[in-house]
């Protein structure tokens, strides 16, 4: 029989419940075992207004933090690796991060082929493009990726995610926003995403995975979001070096520094991006091209 290994993050618990309706079709049809990252020291869940900030930094640059000993056995041989994770800060959560770069990554990903799977806001693509090089780093082989995004607008989902993380709830804030997060609907019928990986799976064929993943809507992008997204980690790359100068996590030398990246961040949010989107709608044509062949490429699991 097969065996899969699912390895994941999750705080609030909504990408492991994505994770558990993909595997529906293969439940009982092949092993599998599930690994669930653990960082030391733990990150809260909710968050508080400092430590959710505080994470930025190490986020943004990759930074390895600890991770619990696995329950699992590292020399095993897996036929298929599956990775759940959810973004922070348009990268990679820490967890994440440090299992891809350790020994570990590399005795279990080697050779093996590798599906990704993404629980975001709507911006996931920076995150990605880091987790592709970092499985090819430990020698994994990337055969499909799947992302599931909050689907409403830009603005509102900030509101609705920062709700959620603050106080746990995942409720309609003020009884007037919408639920936070992926939809209920669209977690349910991500079950019809564990076929083809089963089908692929069995015939030891992975080229056309992410073909078909990709026809099942397995990945959905909008270019405004992109090109929002494209720039926020520019920003995010020079704040994180300003407030790094200042230590490492949990060091109150770097406190202020981070108080004033989140007001900066909000006000860039929700006063700069609406008119960086309207001027992506102007300049559209000029760029059509490009931008579809981007597009393409982030549907993709290739590498640049």
């Amino acid at each position: 029989m097969k065996k899969v290994l699912i390895i994941t993050y999750s705080q609030s618990g909504q990408l492991r419940e994505i994770v558990a309706n993909i595997l529906k079709p293969l439940e009982g049809k092949v092993e599998i075992h599930t690994e669930h990252l653990k960082p030391v020291p733990a990150y809260p869940f909710p968050w508080n207004d400092l430590t959710f900030w505080d994470a930025m930094p190490e986020s943004v640059r990759m930074i390895p933090s600890g991770l619990e000993p696995f329950g699992i056995n590292t020399n095993a041989e897996y036929d298929l690796v599956i990775l759940g994770y959810p973004i922070w800060f348009l990268s990679p959560p820490i967890p994440l991060t440090t299992f891809l770069k350790s020994e570990k990554a590399q005795l279990l990903l080697k050779n093996k082929p590798v599906v990704t799977v993404i629980g975001a806001r709507n911006m996931w693509v920076n995150a990605q493009e880091n987790v592709k090089k970092m499985i090819a780093e430990a020698g994994g082989l990337l055969k499909g990726n799947i992302a599931l995004s909050d689907n409403h607008h830009n603005l509102v989902s900030v509101i609705t995610i920062s709700y959620w993380m603050m106080t746990g709830k995942k409720d309609r804030y003020l009884g007037i926003f919408p639920k936070p997060g992926v939809c209920d609907s669209d977690i349910a019928q991500s079950e019809r995403f564990g076929k083809p990986i089963l089908a692929s799976l069995n015939s030891d064929s992975w080229d056309d995975l992410q073909d078909e993943l990709i026809r099942l809507n397995a990945v959905d992008i909008k270019p405004e979001i992109v090109s929002i997204e494209n720039k926020g980690k520019k920003l995010f790359k020079i704040w994180s070096a300003f407030i790094l100068k200042k230590g490492g996590p949990g060091n109150p030398e770097r406190t202020r520094r981070l108080k004033i990246f989140k007001w900066y961040l909000l006000f860039v949010i929700f006063a700069v991006s609406p008119i960086a989107t309207i001027l992506f709608y102007l300049t559209y044509p000029v760029f059509f091209w490009k931008i579809n062949r981007n597009i393409r490429y982030f549907k993709g699991i290739g590498l640049r």
